[in-house]
């Protein structure tokens, strides 16, 4: 009996970890869009205007999330600025930048901001861009998102976009919905191209 509370203990702390992994992305705000087209894992949507506060990097792309999380981090938490903090969202938006080894990492912006009422950052680092309403192919898919696995999910991606006469009118932006801690199995991600 004395064996059996510990197990049962662990256990249940266990499945609360994991439901916390899995559910705190669910409470965070999101890009709105529509499902336009449902096809396995890829979706054609239509995405509302998205504001983002972006920042670029220079690195290779894993240490460019952490290099570009952090500036971004201190601006919605009000340590880079004036005003309240501003609430986390998801997901985090990776993109390749005009050189290689150049990254933008965005957070976008909770739906009440606009450019007029976003607070300014102190970190010159730091821009807003205003994506506009879009049609985007996405291909979503779960565990620890390498830059091989980034690789063949674009492909994968691309090559569906081909064999259904859709223009790419973007370069590939990755999606990550969870934080670093979150067991794979568990993670939300996506790459997303622009479309028409």
């Amino acid at each position: 009996m004395a064996l059996k509370i510990p197990i049962i203990i662990v256990c249940v702390l266990t499945v609360l970890a994991l439901g916390g992994w899995y559910l705190v992305p669910k409470f965070l705000e999101q890009p709105s869009y529509k499902v336009l087209l449902k096809d396995g894992n890829i979706e054609i949507r239509q995405y509302d205007r998205i504001l983002l506060q972006s920042v670029k990097v220079r690195g290779d792309q894993h240490q460019s999330i952490r290099q570009g999380f952090r500036p971004l981090v201190r601006f919605i938490g009000g340590k880079d600025r004036d005003g309240d903090k501003i609430s986390m969202t998801a997901p985090v938006i990776q993109s390749a930048g005009d050189k290689e080894d150049d990254w933008v990492i965005s957070f976008s912006m909770p739906s009440k901001y606009d450019k007029a009422n976003l607070p300014a950052p102190q970190d010159s680092s730091i821009y807003t861009e205003d994506l506009e309403s879009m049609t985007a192919a996405v291909i979503r898919f779960s565990g620890k998102a390498n830059e091989q696995m980034l690789r063949d999910k674009t492909k994968t991606l691309l090559q569906w976009l081909e064999q259904a006469n859709y223009k790419v009118q973007s370069k590939p932006k990755y999606l990550f919905y969870n934080d670093p801690s979150t067991p794979g199995f568990l993670r939300r991600n996506e790459v997303m191209v622009q479309v028409n």
